[in-house]
């Protein structure tokens, strides 16, 4: 049910997050960024193409006017028949079109017979392009004068198409509202008749997107002073033979016949006059260059098309769906997961950055800041959703177990929370019991606050030492400890970690002994008894309030064996299974062998131990060595022989003492049957 809830709250979330990218994109909220990007792609990419050669530049220029001023005396602005000068050269050259990106709407302050020079050249050559500007789409136009209108071939409509960050992207394909195309598309039009416009692939906004020159200097431009030059030398010789005075011109002199079916613009370059726009490129690129740039990407076909709406949808689906999984799969206690996961995320995106790059290059263009985004904020909404759902399972985790788990085994648990079954499930563990020796007496004797600091004293010292020792706690009765390893998290080595830590405790009590027999005014003493085996541990109970806990013959056989201890005075008693279980994983403490006993309720024996510390071991070789020998002759049968070896040993060694009074039943009772085994006949 859990799951089913987890995937329905990850479609939802997916919808939203792709409804909330879209909503981004089709208001524009992201158009800002987009543009950038768009700005990115087109400056680095300008390096990989060149202009045409079809395409010739005339600015005039600081040193032009400067030039102008000193040889003839002419101010700003210029008579136009400077200009009906450029407009002969040109003529002479056999250029495809000439086009003027300034309007003359005022007539020549140097006399009507001016404008009529310029209108004259203008005609004569029939391939000049004069300038209007719309200030907007609803607007009059700015018109030049009269003369130059009807003397020029076509209209060319110098407005631009601006983003709304004021930057000359685009440029119109389609004519104005009175018919005049773009100074670009004018000229063309002026030298070829017709243009396929519907093979002009439009962008999405209205227009076509410009592939822009690096800058002007691509387009090798000639200076005003040049072209005047060059006329004015042709004009001074054409009484003499043409070739020979062309071979004395000069270095300044540029031969017409160079600029033959060139399209020519002419614009202004000079401090006070530039007239500059925003491109992609730079924010004060010359505004000829967009006419320019718009006439280069038409002649070398190097359009830039929208992809189609469906690839965008498509691509955020994919970047909101790939981005989740991403993020979704990122274990939140898990550092290293997070940290390659993110490389990978960014590494991701910096991977379909270059692929948007190369797409653009070969004409399409590809949302960049809206699909990164959407993988990115899907990515990062799924690790958020993560961290919330698993900050929730960890304070659950740490709410059901911190009473009866170690701190590093409630983390273990929270790194992998699939190693919990919480309904229950068999695992081989080592079972711990330990209890109070005579603790009833002792609580008759004490009020209840001293029986309850008493209490809490012991049982919290020897918590800390079954946590440390990577335990789990099972539950407190009274005076009694029960606890396991092995689970939650899989513990190879549980039976030794359990081995040393019911050593550990019993060391930890004799340290604290003097201060406990103060209050109990008697040896406070407590027996353990530890057994491994296959037992079923998980959460128990009833949905409101349950235990973490362990059910089995295994457990029982652990509870028995602490009881066991009694029989034979002994205060720590573990089984066969548990010690060649501790061996194995390297417990370097020693175990006495004490006896073969079937607890009650069972006809097999056990073979029972008692863990020692290497000290205790050495300390008691002799008496344990006359314990093997009387517990030999015990399993054989000769319990008198028996009786009488343990009573040699009785001084020193507490199970002898107990095995006493055991060969003193037998011999009054003899089994009928005796094969070795003790039978226990009281828990």
């Amino acid at each position: 049910m859990k799951k089913v809830k987890k995937i329905r709250q990850q479609i939802i979330s997916l919808f939203a997050l792709f409804a909330v990218i879209s909503s981004l994109a089709l208001t524009g909220a992201l158009n800002w960024a987009e543009n950038k990007a768009y700005d990115t792609r087109m400056a680095l990419s300008s390096v990989h193409f060149s202009p045409s050669e079809e395409i010739s530049l005339v600015l005039l220029d600081q040193e032009s006017l400067d030039w102008a001023k000193s040889e003839f005396g002419w101010g700003w602005p210029w008579p136009r028949e400077a200009y009906a000068k450029m407009v002969d050269y040109f003529n002479r050259a056999g250029a495809a079109s000439f086009a003027f990106d300034m309007i003359y709407s005022e007539p020549s302050v140097y006399g009507e017979q001016d404008d009529e020079k310029f209108a004259e050249s203008s005609k004569n050559f029939g391939r000049v392009i004069q300038t209007v500007f719309y200030e907007n789409k609803e607007s009059e136009p700015t018109l030049p004068i009269l003369a130059l209108r009807d003397s020029a071939a076509l209209l060319g409509n110098v407005s631009s198409s601006l983003d709304s960050d004021r930057v000359a992207r685009r440029n119109p394909v389609e004519p104005s509202k009175n018919g005049e195309y773009g100074l670009s598309i004018s000229s063309y039009l002026v030298k070829n008749g017709t243009l396929d416009f519907d093979s002009i692939p439009r962008a999405r906004q209205g227009g076509m997107y410009i592939r822009y020159a690096k800058d002007l200097n691509q387009f090798v431009p000639y200076s005003a002073k040049q072209i005047l030059q060059s006329e004015i030398k042709i004009e001074e010789t054409e009484t003499n033979a043409l070739q020979e005075a062309r071979s004395e011109q000069g270095e300044n002199f540029i031969p017409p016949e160079q600029f033959k079916d060139s399209y020519i613009f002419f614009g202004l370059y000079a401090p006070g006059l530039f007239d500059i726009c925003a491109t992609p490129l730079s924010a004060t690129y010359p505004g000829v260059g967009v006419h320019l740039c718009q006439l280069d990407t038409i002649l070398q076909e190097n359009y830039l098309r929208d992809v189609p709406i469906f690839v965008t949808i498509l691509l955020v689906l994919l970047c909101v769906f790939g981005g989740f999984l991403l993020g979704s799969s990122i274990s939140q206690a898990r550092i290293v997961s997070l940290v390659v996961k993110t490389i990978f995320a960014f590494a991701v995106c910096v991977t379909y950055i270059v692929i948007s790059y190369a797409v653009f290059v070969a004409g399409y263009i590809l949302p960049v800041v809206t699909v990164v985004f959407a993988f990115l904020l899907s990515y990062i909404t799924a690790i958020f959703e993560g961290y919330m759902t698993e900050g929730h399972q960890k304070r659950y985790l740490k709410a059901a177990f911190k009473q009866y788990l170690s701190p590093a085994v409630i983390e273990n648990l929270i790194a992998n929370p699939e190693k919990l079954n919480l309904g229950g499930e068999e695992r081989e563990i080592t079972a711990y019991f330990s209890d109070v020796q005579g603790f009833t007496s002792i609580s008759e004797k004490l009020t209840p606050k001293e029986l309850t600091d008493l209490l809490n004293n012991y049982l919290s010292a020897m918590t800390d030492i079954i946590l440390a020792h990577g335990g789990t706690i099972d539950k407190y009765e009274g005076d009694a400890i029960i606890a396991f390893w092995g689970a939650p998290t899989k513990q190879e080595d549980h039976a030794k970690r359990a081995v040393d830590a019911a050593l550990a405790c019993q060391k930890k009590l004799a340290d604290m002994q003097k201060e406990l027999t103060e209050v109990m005014g008697k040896p406070f003493v407590q027996r353990i008894g530890l057994n491994t085996g296959t037992a079923v541990v998980g959460n128990m109970g009833s949905r409101s309030r349950f235990d973490y806990t362990m059910m089995g013959d295994t457990v029982n056989l652990a509870s028995r064996l602490e009881g066991i201890n009694k029989q034979f005075g002994t205060y720590t008693m573990c089984s066969k299974a548990t010690m060649e279980s501790a061996l194995s994983h390297g417990c370097e403490y020693k175990f006495r062998p004490i006896s073969n006993i079937a607890v009650v309720g069972k006809k097999e024996g056990v073979q029972v131990f008692v863990p020692m510390t290497n000290e205790e071991f050495d300390e008691s070789t002799e008496s344990r060595k006359v314990y093997d020998e009387a517990y030999s002759l015990f399993v054989k049968g000769d319990f008198a022989g028996a009786k009488a070896k343990f009573s040699s040993n009785s001084e020193n060694d507490a199970p002898s003492v107990k095995f006493i009074d055991k060969c003193e039943k037998l011999i009054q009772n003899p089994p009928e049957n005796w094969d070795g085994i003790l039978r226990a006949t009281e828990k």
